[in-house]
C-alpha cells in the first residue's frame, strides 16, 4: 500500500530533483517541443494528445509542423497542457509526479487569481494557524505578486486604450469609476515617483507596502472602506516625497 502525508502528497516523490517539467528535458532554446517526445515521455499516445490539444483553443493556437510529419507544441504551452492531461491515463512511474505538478498548479493560480479578502484555500497550505514562516512567506510573495500581474495587467489596458485615441474619454471615466483603475493610478504615480530618485525599480516596495499595511493582495472586490484606506496612504506617500504639507483636518 502506497503511503501519503497529511495533505495527499506521496513521499516517496522528490519534486524538485526530478518534476514532471524536468521529465520533459526541455531545451532553453527550443520555441516549439514535438508532440512524440512529450508524450512518450509520459506514455500518451501523441495522435491522441493531438487531437485533444486542436480541440482546445489555447493549446491549439500554440500547436505547429516542425516538418518530416512532425507536430510540436509551443514551448510555453506546455505546462499548461501538462494541467490538463488526465492523471489515470499516463504510465504508472510518472503518475505521483504529475498529481503533485497539477496541486501546484491550481495553487498558484489560486493565490495569482483570488479575490481580495479570500482567505488560503489553497491545497499547498495549511489552516491558517498551523502556517510555518515559510508558508507565510509563500502566502504573501504571491500575494504581490498577484499584485504585479494585476498592475501589469491594468497599466497595458490604459496604455493600449490611449493609443487608440478614440476610447481615450472612455478611459477617464474607467480610471474614475473603476477601484482597479484608481488604486493602480496611484500605486504608478508612487512608484515613479521614487524611481526619479533612487534610479531603481520601486513596484516591489509599493506593493509590499499595500500587504503588509493593508492586507491587499488583489484588486479584485475591493472593500470600499480598505480601498479608501490604501488610497489615502498612497496620497500621503507621494505628497511627502513631493515636501507637500498634509491638508488641515477636517471640522
Amino acid at each position: 500500500m502506497q503511503h501519503r502525508n497529511r495533505d495527499g502528497h506521496d513521499p516517496n516523490v522528490v519534486f524538485y530533483e526530478e518534476d514532471i517539467i524536468a521529465l520533459q528535458e526541455l531545451d532553453a532554446n527550443e520555441l516549439f517541443v514535438p508532440l512524440d517526445r512529450l508524450c512518450g515521455t509520459l506514455g500518451l499516445d501523441p495522435i491522441e494528445e493531438f487531437q485533444a490539444m486542436a480541440a482546445h483553443g489555447e493549446l491549439m493556437r500554440g500547436l505547429r509542423s516542425l516538418g518530416g510529419g512532425v507536430r510540436g507544441l509551443k514551448v510555453d504551452l506546455v505546462p499548461l497542457w501538462l494541467a490538463t492531461v488526465d492523471t489515470a491515463k499516463v504510465k504508472p512511474s510518472v503518475r505521483a509526479k504529475l498529481a503533485l505538478y497539477q496541486q501546484e498548479c491550481a495553487s498558484v493560480l489560486w493565490q495569482a487569481f483570488k479575490p481580495q479578502g479570500f482567505g488560503p484555500e489553497d491545497t499547498l497550505l495549511p489552516e491558517r494557524g498551523e502556517m510555518t514562516p515559510a508558508d507565510l512567506a509563500y502566502q504573501g510573495m504571491m500575494a504581490q505578486a498577484a499584485l504585479a500581474r494585476q498592475q501589469m495587467l491594468v497599466e497595458r489596458q490604459l496604455q493600449t486604450n490611449r493609443v487608440e485615441g478614440n476610447r481615450i474619454g472612455r478611459t477617464e471615466r474607467d480610471e474614475r469609476e473603476s477601484p482597479a483603475f484608481e488604486l493602480a493610478r496611484l500605486v504608478r504615480r508612487v512608484a515613479h515617483t521614487l524611481a526619479a530618485r533612487s534610479r531603481r525599480n520601486e513596484y516591489g516596495g509599493v506593493f509590499s507596502g499595500l500587504y503588509r499595511q493593508f492586507g491587499i493582495s488583489s484588486y479584485r472586490n475591493l472593500h470600499y472602506g480598505r480601498l479608501r484606506e490604501a488610497l489615502d496612504w498612497l496620497e500621503r506617500w507621494h505628497s511627502d516625497m513631493l515636501g507637500e504639507p498634509e491638508p488641515p483636518p477636517d471640522i
